[in-house]
């Protein structure tokens, strides 16, 4: 039997650390011998390998150290340049995903209308998802619809990406679409999308136009729509950074949080009222004349002339070219005076198609690589600035403060910050997430701000841009590569079975002649190349016609649809769980209930694949 000692008093920690050589109780006195023989997990690991954190979209460099090929620690990166060894909470707490009771370590089947799990071995599984792929694809097949060429398959669809990384989307877009599937989605279309059409649209490209280390470079950086000190701490760093440079920091929201407090400024708002806030400081940089008339005129298409086709947005606010019957906007009368535009970001292959058909193509005697009518002193009627002034006009201080309910003195305190922190010298960024791409009209909340920005030359700027904070790891690499219906890597368009018949009419109804786009050819040959390697040449025209075709919308909503009706039979779901994490999950669960089978690939039993 183990005897027991009884430490003596003068064994006590506090008498101890008194009459030892460390009285202040910093360095040997605070030590117990249980203390003293820990070691850190990371001092006997036999390698590290370099990841990245699989939570938000700071994305941050981790060190995973292991041993006997098990994890046994996973900590921050101190050699990347973006998060500097740091680690939120989530982050910090990582190895739970690899060793955690929940990390499933086995594939496991169900039985039709079984109710427990097998396990099976991964070669057997994989050849049961191969034979179901492949009998599901030749049931579902369509080569053509309504006369016109598809070549796809409606029969299966996919959901997921942004959490995986960028090699894995590339893979995922690259086999589905070979497959002639179209329907590929992950969760930007959720929480970005709305992101690429505003910032597609005033910038040519739907990604954020900087990188969180770059606002240590602005003299203003103003947060709406983003709890960032608390949602992206590690990121918030270097709004800490700038600030401590001498930066101020606004922060607009209707909740008070912990940004709020570490801001300079807090203007709180009524939820929803972003346009009305923003539509006010534009119309006080455009009335008081304070843009940064070099950059707009040389960077922006503020003295680009528009077709006398348009018409401004009337007391109802809506713009020529409105269909009350599809509630939609046919862009034909938006085209600038002398050229065709097509759109800069999402359906551009069929929105110019509509656009050369109702008569501001090339059948209205307008080239498609001509350049656009400008006036340098903007002062024509129909130049985009004029444009642009009648149509902020109404957005005064008083009407912001009915709208919005920020005081007019506030309001005013801040477009001053905005005037005194850009041009020549000075740059402002603006920095949004979730807060602004959730609502229905987030588009026109990020199209507002790049306006702005552009107004006041602070796009394209050290500590200039517009800074979209993400909610996945590969939020963005997913909408670059991408696992969306509608684009191919590199924001190239999907082909519309409506308007596309060849590669050489598939780029002239979508490239224009200068910018990035100009060399929409080259990027589209390059892909097909890569995917379809010695097999892709000139004269069969790089196998462009292997590509599946549109017929409108088929994103995971629609896709959910589908399921309900019986056309999707099968759905592959990629470390994404709509069950409980997309909108409607009563719905979601209705349509995973019509499928044949469903395959889901993640690192625990979500509750996507435990109710099925």
């Amino acid at each position: 039997m183990r005897q027991l000692r009884v430490p003596s008093p003068t064994d006590w920690p506090l008498l101890r650390q008194l009459r030892g050589a460390d009285p202040l109780g910093r360095g040997a006195a605070v030590k117990s011998r249980h203390s003293d023989e820990l070691r850190a997990r990371t001092t006997d690991a036999d390698r590290v390998v370099k990841s990245v954190c699989p939570y938000c979209a700071v994305g941050c460099a981790q060190n995973v150290y292991v041993k006997d090929d098990k994890v046994v620690q996973i900590e921050g990166d101190p050699d990347a340049p973006h998060s500097r060894g740091r680690l939120c909470p989530k982050g910090s707490a990582t190895l739970q995903l690899t060793t955690g009771d929940s990390r499933a370590q086995h594939v496991l089947y169900r039985r039709p209308y079984g109710t427990d799990w097998e396990r099976l071995d991964l070669d057997t599984a994989m050849e049961m998802v191969v034979e179901r792929v492949l009998a599901t694809r030749r049931d579902g097949w369509e080569w053509e619809r309504d006369g016109r060429r598809t070549r796809r398959c409606m029969s299966i669809a996919a959901l997921g990406g942004a959490t995986l990384d960028n090699e894995e989307n590339y893979l995922i877009k690259k086999l589905l679409t070979a497959l002639g599937i179209i329907q590929i989605e992950n969760q930007a279309r959720v929480c970005h999308s709305s992101t690429v059409v505003g910032l597609g649209t005033s910038f040519g490209r739907g990604a954020s136009t900087t990188l969180p280390a770059d606002l240590q470079h602005a003299d203003l950086i103003v947060l709406e729509g983003s709890n960032m000190a608390e949602a992206h701490p590690v990121a918030y760093q270097w709004v800490v950074e700038a600030r401590a440079r001498g930066a101020t920091i606004v922060h607009v929201d209707p909740h008070y949080s912990r940004t709020s407090a570490l801001a300079d400024m807090f203007v709180p708002l009524r939820a929803g009222t972003d346009i009305a806030f923003l539509g006010g400081i534009i119309n006080h940089v455009l009335t008081t004349e304070s843009d940064f008339r070099e950059y707009v005129l040389a960077y922006t298409n503020a003295p680009t002339i528009v077709g006398e086709e348009f018409e401004d947005a009337g007391v109802d606010g809506l713009f020529s070219g409105f269909d009350p019957e599809s509630a939609s906007y046919d862009p034909a009368s938006w085209q600038y005076e002398g050229a065709f535009m097509a759109a800069a970001a999402g359906q551009r292959a069929q929105e110019g198609s509509a656009s050369r058909q109702s008569g501001a193509g090339d059948d209205a005697g307008q080239d498609a690589h001509a350049r656009p009518t400008l006036d340098p002193t903007l002062q024509h009627p129909r130049c985009v600035w004029q444009i642009l002034k009648r149509h902020y006009a109404g957005y005064t201080p008083e009407q912001v403060e009915r709208v919005c309910g920020v005081p007019q003195d506030v309001f005013a305190k801040v477009c001053e910050l905005f005037v005194a922190n850009s041009g020549r010298e000075r740059t402002t960024a603006f920095v949004h997430g979730v807060g602004w791409t959730q609502h229905t009209i987030g588009s026109q909340y990020i199209r507002a701000a790049s306006i702005l920005q552009l107004l006041l030359g602070n796009v394209g700027r050290p500590g200039g841009g517009v800074m979209a904070m993400r909610g996945h790891a590969s939020i963005q690499g997913s909408s670059d590569i991408p696992t969306l219906f509608d684009t191919l890597p590199g924001y190239i368009p999907m082909p519309h079975a409506q308007t596309t018949s060849s590669l050489d009419q598939f780029v002239e109804d979508d490239a224009p002649s200068t910018g990035f786009w100009g060399n929409m050819r080259d990027y589209t040959v390059s892909l097909l190349r890569a995917w379809w390697g010695a097999a892709a040449t000139e004269e069969n025209d790089y196998c462009f016609d292997y590509l599946p075709r549109l017929t409108g919308s088929h994103s995971t909503y629609d896709t959910v649809m589908e399921q309900i009706a019986g056309t999707v039979k099968g759905y592959f779901l990629f470390g994404q769980n709509p069950a409980v994490g997309s909108a409607n999950t009563r719905m979601q669960r209705l349509g995973m209930s019509k499928l044949d089978w469903l395959v889901v690939r993640d690192f625990s039993l979500i509750e996507s694949a435990t109710w099925w």
